[in-house]
């Protein structure tokens, strides 16, 4: 339990500033920043069932220290109605399962939640490196394919998949020097996709890309199927009017469950889209399209040098991995 709220106070953009463990519960200390000044605050997770003792002693101990304000966590339930401290939150059993269940940075076991490390170090060096460079959201991208709002914009009334899908056309054409045309919300009703992208390197060739927020990872179903094969039925023909070939369907979301190897169902959607289009699909995860996109911003990579890689090739790997994008990018410098 201490580690999935060590988690969701990171995924809220909360500071850790010291931790202590006793028999009776987990703390954690916090510091987040404020007008002119910072605000120190308590994390208190009971390992029992929390009583009106403890939330007064929590409340003393929050004077003692200097903080103002403080949350109880109370996984194993509180007695009711408690009569807390105006500056302490009582955190319920079932608001606690409610936030383990929509954070970006838990992954799940069968039916057991587990701190997802290697998405909390991904968050916390894309926080880091991109502090001074992200006028495209390319932190946003990781939490938005998982179908959740960042915290900083929690309250927007947006669908996680509508803002994917603006910041990956957005990242992809400023970090990554693509031109194309985006459809966005101009497709309801139609059979466009998100955008089409047309190569850095050259023009005349064209990606349909379709985003799909998922908490859970995104499964190719038969209507999705349909609806790609659409997409290209209505797009190809206008498109080649103007000289762009679409060479390639590339689906962007949080990641892409299935066994490694050749019985991962990627397979065999990429052989009927390609029987059926005559397209290559590509798989690409968020994470991994932010992570190279803020390293191309803190390196400066000239325009020519953006231009120059070839995405023709990253796509034709299909299942596109964080190394195919390294290696591609290191290629050209």
């Amino acid at each position: 339990m201490r580690r999935l709220c060590h988690g969701l106070l990171l995924g809220e953009g909360v500071s850790i500033a010291n931790f202590r463990s006793t028999a009776t519960y987990d703390e954690f200390a916090t510091a987040n920043p404020s007008i002119w000044h910072s605000r120190s605050g308590i994390v208190r997770i009971f390992h029992h069932r929390t009583t009106q003792a403890d939330l007064d002693r929590l409340a003393l101990d929050m004077e003692i220290a200097g903080a103002v304000e403080a949350l109880a966590v109370t996984p194993h339930g509180a007695d009711d109605a408690p009569d807390s401290s105006p500056f302490v939150n009582v955190i319920s059993a079932d608001e606690l399962a409610g936030r383990i269940t929509s954070s970006p940075l838990v992954e799940w076991n069968e039916e057991t939640p587990r701190l997802a490390t290697s998405r909390v170090e991904l968050a916390l060096k894309l926080s880091e490196m991109t502090a001074l460079l992200d006028p495209v959201g390319i932190q946003w991208l990781p939490a938005l394919a998982l179908n959740e709002l960042p915290p900083s914009i929690a309250g927007v009334d947006v669908t996680p998949e509508d803002l994917l899908e603006q910041k990956l056309f957005r990242l992809m054409t400023a970090s990554f020097f693509f031109d194309g045309i985006r459809y966005g919300e101009a497709r309801r009703g139609k059979r466009y996709p998100d955008s089409v992208l047309f190569m850095p390197n050259d023009p005349s060739k064209g990606v349909l890309v379709d985003c799909k927020a998922a908490s859970s990872g995104y499964r190719m179903i038969s209507d999705h199927l349909l609806r790609f094969v659409g997409y290209w039925e209505e797009l190809s023909s206008e498109l080649s009017e103007q000289g762009v070939t679409l060479t390639h369907l590339a689906i962007v979301s949080s990641y892409f469950p299935g066994e490694e190897g050749d019985r991962h169902p990627f397979h065999g959607r990429s052989l009927e889209i390609e029987e059926r289009t005559g397209l290559t699909l590509s798989y690409l995860t968020a994470s991994d399209l932010a992570w190279t996109a803020a390293q191309v911003e803190a390196a400066d990579m000239q325009p020519a040098t953006r231009r120059s890689v070839d995405w023709g090739a990253i796509l034709d790997a299909g299942l596109v991995t964080g190394d195919v994008l390294s290696t591609a990018f290191e290629g050209v410098h």
